[in-house]
C-alpha cells in the first residue's frame, strides 16, 4: 500500500480545519450579481396592454384574454413555460412595463399559483363594438406623438379626461352631422365615417 503524498496530507489536515467554501443557503438568501435574468414580472403603472411581449416570446410564456363586456385585457405571465431570456423586456415600448427582476425562487405547490399578470382597461369601438386597444396603450401613444395627437381623434379622445377639451361625454349621442368625428372607432370604422360622412 503506497502511503499519500505529503502535499495531499497537507490539503485534507487544512480543508479539516478550514471553513466551507460551500454558501449558507437556505439560512442566508443568496443575492444574485447584476445582469441576472430572474423572473419577468409587470408593472401594474408602466405596462399599457400593447401585447408587444406577447408577440417576440419565443416560449409562449405569455398569453392574454380580452372581456369585452368587462372591458379588460388581462396578460399573463406563466414562470413554468419562461426560459428568460429577457426578448419581452427588449419588446417593451415603455421600457418598464415588464422587467426581469433577481427573484430565481419559483417553485409552488400549484402551477397555475406560478404567474404575473396585468389587467388593461380596454377601449371598444362605438360603432361596430371591436376592439381598438387598451386605454393605457392608446394614452402612452398620445403622449409619445405629441402636437400630433390633435390629427387623430382616437388618440385625442383617449386623453379627453386628462385634456378636459370637450363637454360632450363618451358615447353620448350629437345631434351635429359630423359627431363621428368625436366618437372613439376603430381603423376601419373610422376610415368608413371619413369616406361617407354620414354618421
Amino acid at each position: 500500500m503506497r502511503l499519500p503524498k505529503i502535499r495531499e496530507l497537507g490539503e485534507a489536515l487544512k480543508s479539516l480545519f478550514s471553513r466551507a467554501y460551500t454558501g449558507k443557503y437556505p439560512r442566508e438568501k443568496v443575492i444574485p450579481p447584476d445582469g441576472f435574468r430572474g423572473c419577468p414580472q409587470f408593472s401594474e403603472t408602466d405596462c399599457v396592454g400593447c401585447l408587444a411581449c406577447y408577440e417576440v416570446c419565443p416560449a409562449r410564456a405569455i398569453d392574454y384574454v380580452d372581456d369585452r363586456e368587462k372591458k379588460q385585457r388581462v396578460l399573463t405571465h406563466h414562470w413554468e413555460i419562461c426560459i428568460f431570456c429577457q426578448q419581452c423586456e427588449r419588446a417593451c415600448i415603455t421600457e418598464k412595463g415588464i422587467k426581469l427582476t433577481k427573484e430565481y425562487e419559483l417553485a409552488e405547490f400549484n402551477r397555475r399559483e406560478g404567474k404575473s399578470q396585468s389587467i388593461k382597461e380596454l377601449v371598444i369601438c362605438e360603432h361596430c363594438g371591436g376592439i381598438v386597444g387598451c386605454l393605457d396603450h392608446l394614452k402612452f401613444l398620445a403622449k409619445k406623438v405629441g402636437p400630433l395627437l390633435y390629427a387623430n381623434p382616437t388618440l385625442l379622445l383617449a386623453r379627453h379626461d386628462e385634456l378636459k377639451l370637450l363637454e360632450k361625454q363618451r358615447g353620448e349621442s350629437s345631434p351635429h352631422p359630423r359627431a363621428g368625428h368625436l366618437k372613439l372607432l376603430c381603423p376601419n370604422c373610422r376610415r368608413e365615417m371619413i369616406l361617407k360622412e354620414q354618421w
